[in-house]
């Protein structure tokens, strides 16, 4: 296996950019997730890394070889598409097998490596079926298997998951997490859906409008977003400003210690996750506020309650609060995090 960097990528179409000055190693054994929107430019850094794109300017290193200017099958990278892509004329078996026929592997081998991956991505004994016998994940996982087989440094997967249903999707989601385990083969996954990046990837890479926003560990982007945009990605909903004096901000709705912060009495923005919000059992704590409307989630209830003039979002366990009711919420400072004044 091998690493994957990249360094200072433009890509663009026409004369339009998509992708400006982008950055991002991969280490050995690691899966990563490119995530953002739809449009962000996710496909198009996996395209260039693949060598399905030329980049304007910047270098793509694979495995520690610079990979700019060779053709796809010399950059030891496989990409597993959005659509399967299998050969439908062809069974199981032979669509795993195709590219290392194509190599020029002996019968033997192609034989002994094809039934080990059948084995690793739970398709024994579909090695006969058609295309077509076979269900959307069963499918999928053909071709991820296609992509195994071949032992790339790195591999690519563009959104192999968003057309399976909810169910489908996260037991593949558990085993490309396993399979990615056991191999220990260097990973780069594209996808728009927060909760899968989190549960994945031991680094998150958050991609919006063509450039990097942070990159970090899951935890890193979810409780310690970088700014306000990140912050909205990952579910953000309740911002709220104050000043800054010596190292506290304040706030009419909380006071919170802020060493790490220097610009004494510029006007910042805080954010605080809907489910570190306390509704407060005690009369006498807390920010006064009213109930505006409730919404059973399951497992928890959000409730959006007006305070003064800020609405905030909670998300609380299963409750009977009422719209218009009166509670008390407290925002706990530990879990209050405030953004820097931008240059």
């Amino acid at each position: 296996m091998g690493d994957l960097e990249l360094k200072n990528i433009t890509i663009g179409y026409g004369n339009t950019p998509v992708i400006r000055d982008f950055s991002l190693t991969v280490e050995n054994g690691q899966m990563a997730s490119l995530l953002g929107p739809s449009g962000a430019g996710k496909t198009t850094v996996l395209r260039a890394v693949a060598g399905l794109l030329q980049p304007r300017s910047g270098a793509i290193i694979i495995d520690g070889r610079p990979a700019n200017g060779l053709p796809p099958e010399k950059r030891n990278a496989v990409m597993v598409f959005q659509k399967t892509l299998l050969f439908p004329f062809m069974n199981v078996e032979q669509n795993i097998g195709f590219g290392l026929q194509m190599q020029g592997r002996s019968t033997g081998e192609i034989r002994r490596r094809v039934e080990k991956i059948l084995e690793l991505t739970e398709l024994t004994g579909l090695n006969r079926r058609k295309i077509h016998e076979l269900s959307g994940g069963q499918q999928q996982r053909v071709s991820l298997a296609r992509a195994l087989v071949l032992k790339p440094a790195i591999l690519l997967l563009d959104e192999p998951l968003s057309s399976l249903d909810a169910t489908l999707r996260q037991h593949m989601r558990e085993l490309i997490q396993d399979i990615q385990a056991q191999t220990r083969i260097t990973t780069l996954f594209v996808t728009h859906d927060q909760a899968e990046a989190l549960m994945m990837s031991q680094r998150v890479c958050l991609l919006l409008n063509g450039r990097i926003r942070q990159v970090g560990s899951p935890r890193e982007l979810f409780y310690r977003p970088a700014d306000p945009d990140v912050a909205r990605f990952f579910g953000g909903c309740n911002f709220f400003e104050g000043r800054l004096k010596n190292g506290v901000y304040y706030s009419q709705y909380a006071t919170v210690a802020a060493p790490g912060l220097s610009a004494n009495g510029d006007r910042l923005t805080a954010t605080i996750r809907p489910e570190d919000i306390r509704i407060c059992a005690d009369g006498n704590r807390g920010i006064t506020g009213r109930v505006q409307k409730t919404s059973f989630e399951g497992t928890t209830t959000r409730i959006w309650v007006q305070c003064q003039d800020r609405v905030f979002v909670v998300l609380a366990p299963v409750t009977d609060l009422q719209a218009g009711q009166s509670v008390r919420l407290h925002l706990p400072p530990d879990k209050i995090r405030i953004f820097a004044a931008e240059n």
